[in-house]
């Protein structure tokens, strides 16, 4: 069977050097991102550089529930499984913007629509083979501490921070869920990658967050390695339910690993998708 692996936002940065490792080692690739012409042009580069002809370009902004549909929608209607999937994509944004299904948009695209993406493909993921769920989350989850009840609230760096603590907390219990099904969940910190997500237009802002953080700067290369090694490594084929930076496993403080919390947040989740967890792929 082949196997197929989607990476949200690849089309630059550590998503496009993840989707060229797995196109480097034969997988058939989904490059779903929001800016097409773009992802067209990397995904001409991926297969010209791996010698790899399946990757495929598809659109999908995380920001909006219909758009996500729409996206399993089209990539069902092409193929009939999925074995990798990596939540990479990730914004940041100086303004408090709301999406048209009222949610706080960087906690839509960084979590909330990844929460979505991944409840809709997983039925699709088969029984008996090697399926793997990672999200890229953040050193910087640890400044996440949130409330429910505020989550359309927070923005610019406090919303990151508690989007990414997010992601951390859906990853540890979806690998509790997911565990019978046979796919591993996995939560990954990159480092801080030099990318354009921090680049807000705000030239005096730009400016001194280069200034601090150029010495923490790594490439998008070095970034992707932990991603590309759960993605690909049976040394980790059976691992779940941990976080992991520079290829190896952290702990995460007990007072960052609340098992209320975490059941809370995926029930909240669940609360405001409510019939859009499942659908018909026709």
């Amino acid at each position: 069977m082949d196997r197929i692996a989607i990476v949200t936002g690849s089309d630059r940065g550590m998503g496009k050097e993840t989707a060229l490792a797995l196109a480097n080692n034969h997988y058939s690739v989904i490059m779903a991102c929001i800016d097409i012409p773009n992802a067209s042009r990397a995904g001409d580069e991926i297969k010209s550089m791996s010698g790899n002809k399946n990757v495929f370009v598809y659109k999908i902004d995380l920001s909006s529930i219909a758009s996500i549909k729409q996206f399993v929608q089209s990539f069902l209607r092409d193929f009939d499984h999925i074995n990798i999937l990596i939540n990479n994509a990730g914004i940041i944004t100086m303004d408090h913007e709301i999406t048209e299904d009222g949610f706080e948009k960087i906690m839509a695209v960084n979590t909330i629509g990844p929460y979505l993406l991944t409840k809709l493909l997983v039925p699709y993921f088969p029984l008996g083979e090697d399926n793997r769920i990672i999200n890229v989350s953040s050193w910087i989850y640890k400044f996440g501490k949130f409330s429910i009840e505020k989550m359309n609230k927070y923005h610019y760096v406090k919303a990151y921070s508690v989007s990414k603590y997010s992601q951390l907390l859906m990853s540890l219990e979806l690998a509790d869920g997911l565990k019978e099904r046979g796919i591993t969940v996995n939560a990954v910190n990159p480092g801080t990658v030099r990318t354009k997500i921090m680049i807000t237009n705000i030239w005096f802002y730009d400016f001194l967050i280069n200034i601090l953080m150029a010495p923490l700067y790594i490439e998008p290369k070095d970034g992707a390695k932990t991603c590309i090694y759960l993605a690909t490594s049976d040394e980790v084929k059976n691992e779940t339910g941990n976080f992991y930076r520079k290829c190896k496993p952290v702990v995460i403080p007990k007072k960052f690993n609340n098992k209320t919390i975490r059941t809370g947040l995926l029930r909240y989740y669940e609360t405001i998708f409510k019939e859009n967890l499942s659908f018909s792929a026709c």
